[in-house]
């Protein structure tokens, strides 16, 4: 393979980018549809939670799995895998929500049905985030890996603009549209990833000495930082449609469904802001977003739970948005720098599931906030839990001699 030294080839970056991308566009409807559809198909709040929070369980076990499996039989392989599974997924899910939105099937039923057919997408999809991130940690040096990394987390941010936008967009003609075109345009990303994307040789020697294991000490830190940091994130994307009806009295679903693309749209608009702009140009290093992903979140929970009306609202979400720009360069970046090469897939993996397991609780979570403590009580906890994770990124210590992976003998 031929590129500049320490940084990953265009092709590569271009269609792990795409792959990323297409995936955040399936993660983003879930929130933007199916989120609102929940109560029009006879979903509450609270049972909407718990069956999300179940059908994502495959996610906690997938990410690690996937990213064992890179370690062994490739990148790419895993890859693929995933962004296959993501788009059969999301076609999955948009005919079981079919029958519901068409009074078909009702009830529990339609429930359980949805849950399986989400928990098979989380089961696939899991292998996009640990191939993509030790893909680029094998193709990067320690100057460039919050670039290579920042990389991944553009994509996924201009996919939850584009997800939101392509809701809006294709509303009009039906709510679930959105999601069958997703799953076309993922299938014909599918196509191009087995036909350009080559397998980074840096990792070819290191795929027999898997040592990483889930309690490693070395990991633990970041595992935490993701875990707080997705939980209450995911329990804010979830409880946003409950809280623009109960709050700003928008009940129609096609008005609910734009009202709560714009918001994801300003935060996804911030994050590729960031990370394809500020981050390709400055080298910010890994430990400095770190100690910055935390306050961002704090500020833009206070922004939105205070917010009179929904222009305050949306730029919250875009404050929201530079924290989650920070939050994949910060956290696995500094993970990456601290593991060995042939533990990066490993390392993605446990990493992935820290998110997962948070991204799992935070829905059911943050309903039973919603439910309990009030319509702002999610902000509430929130931002005391991203204060608490705020102060103690600045007690992680990084090891002084880290090199970049590739400099490395196993």
């Amino acid at each position: 393979m031929t590129d500049i030294p320490g940084q990953s080839p265009p092709r590569a970056r271009f269609l792990l980018g795409l792959g990323v991308l297409l995936f955040a566009i399936g993660q983003s409807l879930t929130f933007v549809i199916v989120t609102p559809l929940a109560r029009q198909v006879g979903f509450d709040a609270q049972s909407f939670g718990i069956a999300l929070t179940l059908a994502s369980l495959p996610l906690i076990f997938g990410a690690p799995y996937w990213g064992r499996r890179s370690d062994v039989i490739g990148r790419k392989p895993v890859f693929l895998i995933g962004i296959t599974g993501a788009a059969v997924g999301t076609l999955l899910i948009a005919l079981v929500l079919q029958l519901g939105v068409s009074g078909i099937m009702t009830g529990m039923s339609l429930l359980v049905l949805f849950a399986l057919a989400r928990a098979a997408y989380g089961a696939a999809a899991s292998a996009i985030y640990p191939a993509a991130s030790a893909y680029m940690v094998d193709v990067t040096d320690i100057q460039h890996r919050g670039q290579g990394l920042a990389i991944i987390g553009a994509a996924n941010g201009m996919g939850s603009v584009l997800g939101p936008a392509l809701a809006g967009a294709l509303a009009f003609f039906g709510p679930l549209v959105p999601m069958y075109v997703a799953a076309l345009i993922g299938l014909g990303g599918v196509v191009m990833t087995w036909y350009l994307l080559p397998e980074p040789t840096v990792h070819a020697d290191a795929r027999s000495k898997i040592k990483l294991k889930l309690g490693d000490t070395r990991l633990r830190p970041f595992l935490i930082m993701w875990f707080v940091f997705f939980l209450t994130f995911m329990a804010l994307q979830l409880i946003l449609s409950f809280y623009l009806q109960d709050e700003y009295g928008i009940t129609d679903p096609k008005a609910l469904v734009r009202t709560a693309s714009l918001m994801l749209v300003s935060m996804a608009a911030m994050i590729v802001v960031v990370q394809i702009g500020v981050l390709q140009v400055f080298k910010v290093q890994p430990k400095v977003l770190l100690r910055l992903l935390g306050p961002f979140f704090v500020v833009a929970l206070v922004i939105i739970g205070l917010a009179p009306n929904l222009v305050v609202m949306a730029v919250g979400f875009g404050v929201l948005g530079l924290s989650f720009a920070c939050a994949n360069p910060g956290i696995n970046g500094c993970a990456s720098l601290c593991v060995e090469p042939w533990e990066q897939g490993a390392a993605a993996g446990f990493l992935g599931a820290g998110n997962t397991l948070g991204a799992i609780l935070g829905p059911i979570i943050g309903t039973q906030i919603y439910t309990r403590l009030g319509h702002h009580g999610p902000m509430i906890v929130g931002a005391v839990a991203l204060t608490a994770l705020s102060i103690y990124a600045f007690t992680i210590k990084m090891p002084d001699h880290a090199k970049p992976a590739r400099d490395r003998t196993p």
